[in-house]
């Protein structure tokens, strides 16, 4: 179980996830962690939500087909992914057991990647037929209802004109949000790729564990320093989205007197 979020901004995509593989043994769940985001010969990033065997099925078919993936026009590549992922599910409807209390396993996946200067966010859901091109966000696994209020929340800041930096921010925090929240299935470590025209590449856990998760702190630091002042004085707090900074994005406020 998993939450993968893809994010675009002005500069390409953030890809982010946590880092928790549940499994389901006869007593109670169990947890450890597991990488789930990955790239294809470092032109496109993907994550998978779902059972860790298909992912490493699709993991392997991936490998197995990457040169030919990648020698196809990148506007084909929709179609292409889509032929690798659907069979892989539909295998394991086929292969299962049914057992009581237990369901079949699912696959769901995001990729991300460039098509003549446009970024494109790919979604294959674990229906496998409906998936879709997104123009700003994406997210599968348990946590996505998480990550979809997270996004409404920071839509104010125009995360469509945020530079990289910032959105990979804004993934991080929505991402640490999850796991805080969620009761199981989400949990650390949090991992994370950005994909630019140039190609696809993983964020470092040194970049993860420090500077992002201190521009989180600061963000929410600076909110509570700007709320606290504004609350029961008496005036009216417009938020206004203004360009951020590359460390720590915050909201622009103009301020107005309540008419008497």
């Amino acid at each position: 179980m998993t939450l993968v979020l893809a994010l675009r901004c002005r500069d390409g995509i953030v890809l982010a996830s946590d880092g928790q593989a549940t499994s389901e043994a006869a007593g109670q769940p169990t947890r450890r962690p597991v990488r789930k985001l990955f790239d294809v010969g470092g032109r496109l990033a993907w994550g998978a939500a779902g059972c860790v065997g298909l992912q490493q099925t699709l993991l392997n078919a991936l490998a197995e087909h990457e040169a030919e993936l990648l020698d196809e026009p990148p506007r084909r590549w929709r179609e292409r992914l889509t032929e690798l992922v659907i069979p892989v599910q539909q295998q394991a409807v086929r292969d299962f057991v049914p057992h009581p209390g237990c369901l079949p396993p699912d696959l769901s996946c995001i990729f991300c990647w460039f098509d003549q200067g446009r970024a494109r966010i790919l979604s294959v859901p674990r229906t496998g037929s409906d998936h879709q091109l997104h123009d700003d966000h994406a997210a599968v696994g348990t946590g996505d209802i998480f990550a979809d209020l997270g996004m409404t929340a920071v839509a104010h800041l125009g995360t469509a004109e945020l530079s990289l930096d910032q959105a990979k921010v804004v993934a991080y925090k929505a991402v640490a949000d999850a796991i805080d929240v969620a009761a199981v299935y989400l949990g650390p470590p949090i991992q994370m790729y950005v994909v630019r025209e140039a190609g696809a590449q993983r964020v470092p856990t040194a970049e993860l564990e420090a500077e992002l998760a201190e521009s989180v702190e600061s963000w929410k630091s600076r909110q509570r320093e700007t709320l606290g002042p504004l609350a029961g004085a008496g005036i009216n707090v417009r938020l206004v989205a203004a360009p951020l900074s590359t460390r720590h994005p915050e909201v622009r406020q103009t301020v107005s007197r309540a008419p008497p």
